[in-house]
């Protein structure tokens, strides 16, 4: 089993423990250099001039020096998509370890949230009864008749056609752009029909099959804690790209959430039969 990261600094005069050592060779060569040879968690010249020459491509003054959730670490260990089983596995703990959510100013930008009064404007009411904190089917017949069961990308869900096409072109750009992630990914649902959780009047957008929540490795991020698995910070700029809103920045953190903003609403309310 490899950590979740280093431990300790790593390169010219750190602290070199041996397993941090190796989990920043075995990155390094991953990386090209294959002049280290094995991964032998011995801090030698060869390994601190390989840190320097990978930091040269984005550091003004390389230090030879990886430190723990430093700028080379970071660099170092996103997204590893080759072959070691050792360090896919280092990838897969990783994307789960929860960092600070985002200043509210860094994401969503120019992105607006679709409350319950905007969707039952554009999209009507999903039921017609009385919603609980229990999933339901929806009622609505032009809602009904809109719905659409797809895989898309790594997972299969149910949701109004247009946002499941969408979602669809966001996991393309997901699989190219951060595979790991992707590899990673699962659903814990799109089509729900319930309240806000915490809530006595709020309807889920869920509702209306225009949302969905994400796993990684099977696990969701926990709600409400002010901190974001760090996978979803990789992917939420893709989903931004394409409209979709990131639940990180609500009130209440919902790191795992995405759902369809204003703009993508009005045009999927646009597209319905």
């Amino acid at each position: 089993m490899i950590d979740r990261g280093i431990s300790a600094s790593v390169g010219r005069n750190a602290a070199n423990r041996r397993d941090d050592v190796v989990t920043v060779q075995r990155l390094l060569i991953a990386r090209g250099f294959v002049s280290l040879g094995d991964a032998d968690g011995d801090c030698r010249i060869p390994t601190v001039d390989a840190i320097t020459a990978y930091q040269a491509d984005f550091l003004r003054k390389p230090d030879g020096v990886v430190d723990p959730d430093g700028r080379t670490w970071r660099n170092l260990a996103a997204t590893y998509t080759g072959d070691d089983p050792v360090m896919a596995e280092l990838d897969a703990s990783r994307l789960t370890r929860p960092v600070p959510r985002p200043d509210a100013g860094s994401v969503n930008i120019g992105l607006e949230c679709a409350g319950n009064s905007y969707m039952l404007q554009k999209l009507g009411a999903p039921c017609s009864s009385g919603y609980t904190t229990l999933c339901q089917p929806p009622t609505n017949p032009r809602l009904r008749r809109n719905l659409v069961t797809d895989t898309v990308g790594p997972f299969r869900v149910t949701g109004l056609v247009p946002a499941v096409l969408s979602m669809k072109s966001v996991m393309n750009d997901i699989r190219s752009e951060q595979p790991a992630v992707y590899r990673a990914l699962g659903s814990a649902g799109m089509l729900c029909c319930r309240l806000v959780r915490g809530s006595n009047t709020s309807i889920s957008s869920h509702s209306w099959g225009t949302a969905i929540d994400l796993t990684i490795n099977g696990v969701l991020d926990v709600y409400g804690n002010d901190t974001v698995q760090y996978g979803l910070t990789l992917i939420a700029p893709i989903f931004n790209r394409h409209g979709w809103f990131w639940g990180a920045t609500f009130r209440k953190e919902d790191g795992m959430h995405f759902e369809g903003s204003q703009r993508l609403i009005d045009e999927w309310a646009a597209q319905l039969a």
